[in-house]
């Protein structure tokens, strides 16, 4: 399976870019900008997800199910190993759109969501189709598939 390469606005498999060029200098030259930056590190995409949906971190850690301080923390880089589940609670919260959890879970080291997981496809349409974290889990749930939380 190749990773996909997004470039000039289309999707290419980033290997037919890299059959292009004739050394990684040449390849990292031609696409610098396509490359993730250190301040591009999980906390500073999340802190802009926030403030693109004028959200503060205590509601949306609230919202997403976790502790009240989660989210901050991961802003302030006291937490740098959120879980896949946290990391897709906290966009339902937000009312993160699906590229945004796609790229905050690729940027996070975890996978993305695949469309043939059954669990993943359920998320997927959640998030897709503006439904709540809670909907989701009680979806998930009835399938009897592990939740994104524990109910209290």
């Amino acid at each position: 399976m190749s990773e996909p390469f997004f470039y000039n606005g289309k999707t290419v498999p980033m290997e037919d870019y890299i059959q292009q060029c004739d050394s990684y200098e040449d390849f990292e030259n031609k696409y610098v900008d396509e490359f993730l930056k250190e301040e591009n590190r999980i906390g500073y995409y999340l802190e802009k997800l926030l403030a693109k949906y004028d959200r503060k971190d205590s509601v949306v850690s609230f919202d997403a199910h976790l502790h009240h301080s989660y989210v901050g923390n991961i802003v302030r880089e006291k937490k740098n190993n959120p879980s896949r589940n946290a990391l897709i609670c906290i966009c339902f919260a937000m009312g993160a759109t699906e590229e945004e959890l796609q790229y905050l879970l690729k940027y996070a080291g975890h996978s993305p969501l695949y469309v043939r997981r059954r669990r993943d496809v359920i998320i997927w349409f959640g998030i897709k189709k503006g439904e709540s974290l809670e909907t989701v889990n009680e979806n998930l749930k009835a399938r009897n598939l592990p939740p994104l939380y524990k109910e209290e």
